[in-house]
């Protein structure tokens, strides 16, 4: 008998969303006391993350939502507490982690909200350490977060909920997407939580199987989003299985019924390995993919026999994308051949492609080029050139089978998540490919729409379709797959039937074997280190401010020049600064000795001649090609613009390429006084561009698969084609990134971003004696320079 006040109390609540017509969840009551664990289920639509999200306060404060009933946390409403009070009671680790990413470090992730409730530097610190030691990751605590895997990264969201000291830690889908070692990484350190009797965990969460490892209690909704079951974890889930699985939830393996061998069929389908009766639909030999000078992905020889279910599995950064993508032809193999069908996949144009394969990405709003869900359909069949007739009976067909029908007018991007999943299948299979390729397929989606697929994959494989699925879910594998590849850290482990590949066992838990150990993480990249410790690389050492304040005037002031000297003595100052004073790469010095002059000769020979002959005829011609002369003058003219271009390039290099952007930051707001909202805002969308490059280019490859440009009215290669192509790529590349900023905004909200005017800050950048001597002495040489050539600039 519960004698304590409940830490978390809902009474009828129902959420509708802007867009929604009716409420979901709906007139849901619940407590939660400290020591529960409690596990919420539902279907897709049910309105779990709803839930999770007005629990903390960000429905209705930052999501524009209608809310009745309330919910209190530790006796706080949270309909007119703000969320920055609130989250010293309840905290948020969100299904995406990149979402919850700002700072540059991981010491500094954990410390954000700390520092935005003004608690003292020691404290700060102090808490941040012993929340990095619970998840372990102390000893990461300077690499960038990019560097961990993602469950490393799920683990410092944690850390950041453990630092607050926060009574309540509600999770949504902490392992969406993450390979079974990653869901091991996040469960090692949730476990430690759950034994505290002084806190409470709610858990939205798919992999069942692990959140029974200590939910002591499940509630579960039911598809209206109304309270179906509340009860404890085991015992409540193993009663009412068969209306858990008629619902559409995951459930424990044991609880599953049992279903077909997939091995068991035909020959094709048992087959083990090619043989004339059973040809390879896809052939790979000696592919070969590096970014950077670091190898992805490197895989000999692989046959993916013809009418087979095969799976790709293995840890994250494995390669599994990257094969799968080179196998469907989306990026042609830099190394090696891929042949699908007899076709070259690295030399097929997109109109071969989307006869051959159906690929369908794990984001489909990625690859719809159509501004309707009819149209969307129809494309790859117009590209076959089939008549109107048989276009439209196959459409309505398939939107018949996908219940899309009384969609078909609306825009793709208008979708539900499960209706855009849908279509994104639909359009791969109208053409009738011989290989559908998919990469994870089931994610996000319940087990009654995820079944509902996968049996269609399977009937489509029966009748001869290669399916290649990519996946984490290894229960789908042992049901599905009847042939499995198996990678690990770029390299393929073993590949054939999946029984010889994962023997089926399962871990004492009851969840999925997991096929290799995740990498804890890659070689980082990173933008926001900490400027180099030596003495040696003084640049680095200054205030960021002063870095610009040196230069600025005199990139002001080279727009106005017109001679020679001037901008090259200013660009010879700015180098004799970066290769005396800055820590540099072999690259960036070469960029600088080599790139840079060949820049200026091209730039000298563009400008020059697109000068009026007639303004420099009273000099010697130097080259004469028809009736087209290239003057001295108009190289001379040419010459001075590059090197203004060079120079202004220059000067803003000596803070570029040694000014992290985390300092930029702190220094405006200490010592500019820009507020701290404004500038830390920055330091998160700026941390979105290596993202926003990733996903422009992962769009690129959607449409190209999908035929976009690869025939019709602007297919060739000109730019006009080109700029239809490119224009297509905006709304994909802005619904992700506008989806991806509100994300990082309620991530921030929820760690009381904005809560004072001011914040702590650990790092301080005061404006020092040689920050003044360095601006001075740069503003005097740079004065002296325009001052001594000011005689030589011409009237």
């Amino acid at each position: 008998m519960r004698t304590t006040v409940p830490l978390l109390r809902v009474q009828d609540l129902s959420v509708t969303h802007a867009d929604a017509a009716h409420p979901s969840p709906q007139e849901v009551s619940f407590d939660v006391s400290a020591g529960e664990v409690v596990l919420v289920l539902g279907p897709s639509g049910s309105g779990k993350s709803t839930l999770t999200l007005a629990l903390n306060g960000l429905i209705p404060q930052s999501i524009d939502a209608a809310m009745q009933g309330s919910v209190q946390v530790a006796g706080l409403d949270t309909r007119t507490t703000p969320v920055s009070r609130l989250s010293t009671e309840i905290s948020m680790v969100f299904q995406d982690p990149d979402s919850q990413l700002v700072t540059g470090t991981v010491l500094d992730e954990v410390a954000f909200a700390l520092e935005n409730l003004l608690l003292p530097a020691s404290e700060v610190r102090g808490r941040a350490e012993h929340a990095l030691r619970k998840v372990g990751l102390w000893r990461r605590r300077h690499e960038n977060p990019d560097a961990l895997s993602g469950g490393g990264r799920q683990r410092l969201a944690i850390a950041c909920a453990i630092a607050m000291r926060s009574r309540v830690i509600v999770l949504d889908e902490p392992t969406a997407n993450l390979d079974p070692a990653g869901v091991d990484d996040v469960y090692g350190a949730l476990a430690e939580l759950a034994a505290d009797a002084d806190r409470a965990l709610v858990l939205v969460e798919h992999d069942v199987d692990a959140a029974l490892r200590f939910a002591t209690r499940v509630i579960v909704l039911d598809r209206e989003g109304r309270m179906l079951l509340d009860g404890p974890a085991p015992q409540t889930i193993h009663e009412h299985a068969d209306e858990l699985l008629a619902l559409g939830v995951w459930l424990p393996a044991e609880l599953l019924p049992a279903r077909d061998d997939p091995a068991a069929g035909d020959a094709a389908t048992a087959s083990a390995r090619t043989t004339d009766e059973h040809p390879a639909a896809i052939t790979v030999r000696g592919l070969h993919v590096a970014r950077s000078g670091t190898t992805l992905l490197e895989v000999p020889s692989l046959d993916i026999d013809a009418g087979s279910f095969t799976a790709i599995v293995g840890p994250n950064g494995a390669g599994k994308t990257t094969l799968l993508q080179a196998l469907g032809g989306v990026v042609p193999p830099p190394r090696g051949s891929v042949t699908v069908g007899g076709l070259d996949a690295g030399r097929a144009s997109p109109r071969q492609l989307s006869a051959h394969v159906g690929f369908v990405f794990q984001n489909p709003e990625h690859q719809f080029i159509a501004a309707t869900v009819r149209d969307e359909l129809a494309h790859g069949l117009r590209l076959q050139r089939l008549d109107p007739v048989e276009i439209d009976a196959r459409v309505d067909d398939m939107l018949d089978r996908f219940g899309l029908r009384h969609r078909a007018g609306v825009h793709p991007f208008l979708l539900s998540g499960g209706e855009k999943r849908r279509l994104s299948v639909g359009t791969a299979l109208i053409t009738r490919p011989a290989v559908v390729a998919l990469d994870e397929p089931t994610f996000g989606q319940d087990r009654a729409r995820a079944v509902e697929l996968l049996d269609l994959l399977r009937e489509l494989q029966r009748q001869g379709t290669t399916i290649v699925v990519v996946t984490h879910d290894l229960r789908l594998v042992e049901e599905y797959a009847t042939h499995t590849v198996l990678l690990h850290d770029g390299r393929m482990l073993a590949a054939g039937r999946t029984g010889e590949v994962l023997p089926p066992t399962r871990p004492a838990h009851g969840g999925p074997p997991s096929p290799a150990p995740a990498t804890t993480g890659t070689t980082p990249v990173d933008p926001y280190s900490e400027a180099p410790a030596s003495p040696r690389f003084w640049l680095h050492h200054l205030n960021p401010l002063a870095k610009i304040a040196a230069v600025v005037p005199a990139m002001a002031l080279l727009v106005a020049t017109r001679d020679l000297v001037t901008p090259a003595v200013l660009l010879a100052l700015s180098y004799a600064m970066l290769l005396s004073g800055a820590w540099l790469t072999r690259r960036t010095v070469a960029l600088l000795l080599a790139g840079m002059p060949l820049g200026i000769a091209v730039l000298t020979v563009g400008f020059a001649v697109w000068i009026d002959p007639a303004e420099v005829a009273a000099t010697p011609v130097v080259l004469s090609l028809g009736s087209g002369t290239l003057h001295q003058g108009a190289l001379t003219i040419g010459l001075a613009t590059a090197l203004r271009l060079a120079a202004i390039v220059g000067l803003a290099l000596i803070g570029g390429l040694t000014t992290a952007g985390p300092d930029l930051v702190r220094a405006s707001v200490q010592q500019l006084h820009v507020p701290y909202r404004i500038g830390y805002t920055a330091l998160a969308a700026y941390r979105f561009v290596p993202r926003f490059g990733y996903e422009l280019a992962v769009i690129r490859a959607a449409h190209r698969v999908r035929g976009h440009g690869g025939g019709g009215r602007f297919g060739g290669r000109g730019p006009i084609a080109r700029l239809v192509r490119g224009w297509g790529y905006i709304v994909p590349l802005l619904a992700s990134g506008i989806r991806h900023a509100e994300r990082v905004a309620l991530s921030m909200d929820a760690r009381a971003f904005g809560a004072h005017p001011t914040r702590t800050e650990r790092h301080l950048l005061r404006w020092r004696i040689r920050d003044t001597v360095f601006t001075v002495a740069t503003l005097a040489a740079f004065a002296l320079v325009f001052t001594v050539t000011f005689p030589w600039q011409p009237s």
